[in-house]
């Protein structure tokens, strides 16, 4: 054998032990960081559930998120998900006035950001945030109002994040018709908004309240309301409201008239 063959030895079998070797030892290894890890972040969730403060919600929040950025996308899941249940909890259950806002802030933006994957418990959350009797008042209200339009964005044309398979069901928003009848513009116009989204508004639990307050705003002297109000006439199935419509299409106003035939267009389409 001359010494250039002698240089070169089947390693193939060789170097593949030495692989699974040094993976066994490198997972032996990183074991306890896992666990550390993954203690670590058990303990930022207890911290998040027992905050007494907004800044202390936001600086726990913000360490939690940078611990679990490179985990699995799965496990990113998961945790994010116990996460809303804890601002849930804030939101509903706690008696500041400012960690409740802070709380559903962060809700907010994990459903915009599409970080859950059903978001109809956000919806939930919010609407019975604004509907429950106790410790709010109408600014906050109508926080939580505004919140809930801006929770429909990921379902928006042209990038919508969330399919229509997960959009909330109609039932979702019942408890929020009552307060069309007895609210400030501000409040009124945000439960119109909200009311807009959904793809239909039959149901007696929302016609019952929304009718009256739709047909008002088809006749009134402000043309952004008589603009704003035709979706929501083309989506009930009334004759009253397909009235309300159909002279809509004729009205004064050019840029009411366009809306309420593109509403009319669109609901016979579909």
């Amino acid at each position: 054998m001359n010494q250039s063959q002698s240089a070169h030895f089947p390693a193939t079998g060789y170097n593949g032990r030495l692989e699974a070797t040094m993976q066994n030892r490198l997972h032996d290894l990183l074991r306890p960081l896992r666990h550390a890890a993954s203690a670590s972040i058990a303990e930022l969730l207890q911290q998040i559930e027992t905050t007494a403060t907004p800044q202390q919600l936001n600086k726990r929040i913000n360490n939690l998120q940078s611990k679990i950025w490179n985990l699995p996308g799965e496990e990113q899941t998961l945790l994010r998900e116990r996460l809303a249940d804890i601002l849930a909890a804030h939101i509903l259950q706690s008696k500041q006035r400012a960690l409740r806002l802070e709380a559903a802030g962060w809700l907010r933006l994990m459903t915009q950001a599409a970080y859950l994957p059903h978001p109809e418990q956000s919806f939930v959350t919010f609407v019975t945030a604004a509907t429950r009797n106790s410790h709010i008042d109408s600014h906050e209200r109508a926080a939580y109002l505004k919140m809930i339009v801006d929770c429909f964005w990921p379902f928006r044309y042209p990038y919508p994040a969330f399919t229509w398979e997960v959009f909330p069901a109609n039932s979702v928003f019942y408890a929020l018709a009552p307060l069309l009848s007895a609210s400030d513009d501000y409040t009124q116009s945000m439960l119109i908004a909200i009311f807009s989204e959904l793809p239909t508004l039959d149901e007696n639990e929302i016609a019952a309240y929304l009718l009256p307050i739709a047909l008002q705003w088809a006749a009134h002297s402000d043309s952004e309301r008589r603009q704003r109000i035709t979706t929501i006439l083309a989506r009930m199935n009334h004759q009253d409201a397909l009235t309300a419509l159909q002279r809509l299409q004729s009205d004064a106003d050019p840029f009411v008239q366009s809306s309420a035939r593109h509403a009319a267009e669109k609901e016979q389409r579909a």
